[in-house]
C-alpha cells in the first residue's frame, strides 16, 4: 500500500525530466521516497532521481515494491492541474492501478509490467572538474547555440567554464570567469562535446526550477549534470554522452 499527497509542479518535474528520455518508466516505491533510474533507447541519456518523502504533505509507503509507469498517460493527467494544486497518488498491488486524484477528479492509469524493464545502472566515472554554473546562463547558451549548431562543447580549467557551439559561418561562446560560477574545482583542462537537443531538454527542466546545475566534466567522457529543488528534497541527476569529435 502507498499513498502520497505531493504539490502538483514536484511530480510534474519528474515526470517530464524522465519523459524526455523515454515513454516507459519503472519507478521503486519506498519508504523514504519514490526512486527512479532510466536510460533512453539510444544510450545517450540516462536520468537517476530522488523524490524524497520530505517533498510530499502526506506519505506512506507500507512495503517497498516497483510499478511501471506509462509517462504519456500520467502526463496528460497532470496537465488538468494548476502549479499549486495538490496531487494525491495512491498504489494498491491488489488493485494494480495507480489511483491519480486531483480535486474531484480520479483516474485509475493501469501499470506496466516491470520484470521486462531493465535494471540500470550508474557507470563509475572519474570526472575531474566540477563546476556550479548559474541555470540562466546555461539556457540562455543553449537557446543562442540552438540556432547554429547541433552540438555544444563544454570546456572547464583552473580559470572558468566556456560553452562553445560552431556553425557553418558562426559561433556562439558562453565565457565564465571563476568569479562568475557558484563554483569551481578543476585542477586541469578539460574538453567535451555533447549533442545539443539532449543538453537542451535536461537544462529546460532545470530552468525556473533550481538556480544553479552542477556540471561534472572530463575529456571526451559523458558529462553529469545534477540538480535540486524544494529545499534539496527532489534530487534530479543526468548523465549524456559525448559525441566524439572527428580528427
Amino acid at each position: 500500500m502507498f499513498q502520497g499527497k505531493i504539490k502538483a509542479d514536484f511530480i510534474k518535474t519528474i515526470i517530464d525530466a524522465t519523459a524526455i528520455l523515454v515513454d516507459e518508466a519503472k519507478f521503486r516505491l519506498t519508504g523514504d521516497g519514490i526512486y527512479g533510474r532510466t536510460v533512453d533507447p539510444a544510450h545517450v541519456g540516462m536520468i537517476d532521481f530522488k523524490l524524497n518523502k520530505e517533498a510530499f504533505d502526506e506519505y506512506n509507503c507500507q512495503e517497498e515494491t516497483e510499478i511501471g509507469v506509462d509517462l504519456d498517460k500520467l502526463k496528460s493527467t497532470l496537465k488538468i492541474a494548476a502549479s499549486e494544486d495538490l496531487v494525491n497518488l495512491e498504489y494498491n498491488k491488489d488493485e494494480g492501478r495507480l489511483i491519480v486524484t486531483i480535486g474531484n477528479l480520479k483516474r485509475k492509469l493501469a501499470l506496466l509490467d516491470t520484470t521486462e524493464m531493465a535494471d540500470t545502472k550508474i557507470p563509475s566515472l572519474d570526472l575531474p572538474a566540477e563546476i556550479v554554473v548559474p541555470t540562466v546562463e546555461l539556457w540562455q547558451a543553449i537557446r543562442a547555440a540552438e540556432a547554429i549548431s547541433d552540438h555544444i562543447t563544454l570546456i572547464a580549467d583552473k580559470d572558468g567554464f566556456q560553452m562553445i557551439a560552431e556553425g557553418d559561418t558562426d559561433v556562439v561562446e558562453l565565457k565564465l570567469s571563476k568569479e562568475q560560477l557558484y563554483s569551481l574545482k578543476c585542477e586541469e583542462r578539460v574538453r567535451s562535446m555533447f549533442p545539443l537537443d539532449y543538453l537542451s531538454d535536461m537544462i529546460k527542466v532545470a530552468r525556473g526550477k533550481s538556480d544553479e546545475i552542477t556540471i561534472n566534466l572530463g575529456n571526451d567522457y559523458p558529462v553529469r549534470l545534477s540538480f535540486e529543488m524544494a529545499g534539496g528534497y527532489i534530487k534530479i541527476v543526468y548523465l549524456l554522452a559525448p559525441r566524439i569529435e572527428s580528427e
